[in-house]
């Protein structure tokens, strides 16, 4: 049974893996959102650098930026994407990482992120400052993200629960940042893991010790990575003590220790908030942009959440190039499909737990916007930022959507919009966005990927059945129910 299920799960990995690789033979290096700083931190990180040199906030430099004594070639990371990086008409260009000469120390504007989730990328940037080590960031940071999602798939086969849901959670835009140098990346996978055994658990009045296991790790995980994931992790256990009180106190006492850990990893992520991710916070930047009215901001926000759920389906590379409007319909008919069969049969306070995370999505980006306003004046909040909650709207319905044969269709139906978001992305960078040849960019492009465009489309195909194939084996041992 020990074996079967390693080997279901390494398939399960493989599967989502498979799509990962659909968007790294794609983009072109440092297309990720801010990918060279995030590449620079992970280098630093993995060979010691937690921190670095203090760099002092101003309207040109990161309010968490620092300078790692590190070869000074991975600075050269920071010169990479700007070629095409805001110009989403232009192609991407290429500009090999070793051929490039350092104008500064490594700089990096994630200095003071917390290490955790830049270290799965740092193991790949041990192949040093080249083109090369930045692939392999990608690699060993997707193949963590993959285990997350794979783990989180695994306990719903184990439960004969359908893996529908997840995959709607697992947007083309979970996908792009799980295949690009991203702590966010990390941080999403994470919360699907742990919004999937908290919607579990409480479907099971929390008396299977996995999935308790499950959650605590993932949460864990979520906390460490961002001191933003406390807040996603708050949600999730005021939504377990909403629908059931009584099971989650009950649980608190019998698996106590359990707990504990999660009590130290809020602890080592304030600390590390208060010691390091806060240094500048002091810091007023003299805008004239900041507003300070808290009903304009709300208002504001409320106008734009619209756009961050969009980011939220797919906004690739530096959000310059947004899902289709119809791949983006899909997810969000999906996701409403999800949740009103969840309000349909779940009991009362199910629904009222539900109903709480989707009342914390708008209220966190308030949130949000409010201190992005405060310090910096502008309106920062993106769809990754919201992701880790958003994520839990489709996964609640887990709790009672058991495998059945639609899903096949679903799936697929899936695993075709995430193809053809990754090769709008592909289209972008071969051609530009825009114009009316929209197979110009496969026989005409001006920038080629890495394997060259005929071998591009074959693994991106390719891929996408072997994606199919290995989340297909979610249902195929469905009937395999932990007891």
């Amino acid at each position: 049974m020990f074996g079967t299920s390693v080997r279901s799960t390494a398939r399960l990995i493989a599967g989502f893996f498979a799509l990962t690789v659909a968007w790294m033979v794609t983009l072109p290096l440092f297309a990720g959102p801010d990918e060279p700083a995030n590449f620079i931190k992970s280098a630093a990180v993995v060979r010691g650098q937690l921190v670095g040199e203090s760099i002092p906030a101003s309207v040109s430099t990161s309010f968490w930026s620092t300078y790692v004594d590190i070869d000074s070639r991975f600075g050269t990371a920071q010169l990479v994407p700007w070629c095409f990086v805001g110009q989403p008409q232009t192609p991407a260009c290429s500009a090999p990482l070793q051929t490039l000469t350092p104008v500064e120390p490594a700089r990096t504007d994630m200095g003071r992120y917390p290490p955790i989730g830049f270290m799965p990328a740092g193991l790949g940037t041990l192949i040093g400052p080249s083109d090369a080590g930045a692939r392999a960031a990608r690699l060993t940071g997707a193949i963590t993200c993959c285990a997350m999602l794979a783990v989180a798939a695994q306990l719903l086969r184990r439960r004969n629960r359908s893996i529908v849901p997840l995959l709607i959670a697992a947007t083309p835009g979970v996908l792009f940042l799980s295949s690009v140098s991203s702590p966010s990346g990390l941080e999403i996978a994470s919360a699907l893991a742990a919004w999937t055994a908290l919607w579990l658990g409480i479907h099971e009045r929390w008396l299977q010790r996995s999935t308790l296991g499950v959650f605590v790790a993932a949460s864990s995980l979520l906390i460490v990575a961002r001191p933003a994931g406390l807040i996603a992790v708050a949600v999730m256990v005021l939504c377990a003590a909403l629908a059931d009180h009584t099971s989650l106190r009950g649980a608190l006492v019998r698996h106590w220790r359990q707990f504990a850990a999660l009590g130290g990893a809020i602890a080592v992520s304030l600390g590390w908030y208060l010691t390091a991710y806060s240094h500048n916070f002091d810091v007023r930047l003299e805008v004239d942009t900041r507003i300070t009215k808290v009903s304009t901001i709300v208002s504001k926000s409320l106008i734009d959440l619209p756009r961050l759920v969009t980011e939220s389906v797919g906004n690739f590379g530096w959000l310059d190039t947004p899902s289709p409007t119809v791949a983006v319909w899909i997810f969000v008919a999906l996701t409403a499909a999800a949740a009103w069969r969840t309000l349909r049969i779940a009991a009362t306070r199910q629904r009222l737990a539900l109903a709480l995370v989707a009342l914390s999505v708008p209220l966190w980006h308030f949130a949000l916007n409010a201190n992005y306003q405060d310090l910096l004046g502008t309106f920062g909040s993106q769809g990754r930022h919201i992701t880790p909650l958003l994520v839990g709207i489709p996964l609640a319905a887990v709790m009672h959507h058991t495998s059945r044969k639609s899903d096949r269709t679903l799936t697929a139906l899936m695993l075709f919009v995430h193809a053809w978001c990754v090769l709008v992305a592909l289209r972008r960078y071969a051609s530009g966005s825009g114009g009316n040849d929209l197979l110009g960019f496969i026989t005409n492009p001006t920038w080629s990927p890495p394997l060259g465009m005929p071998l591009t489309l074959i693994v991106v195909a390719g891929a996408h059945l072997g994606a199919w194939f290995g989340l297909q084996e979610v249902r195929s041992l469905a009937g395999r129910m932990e007891r």
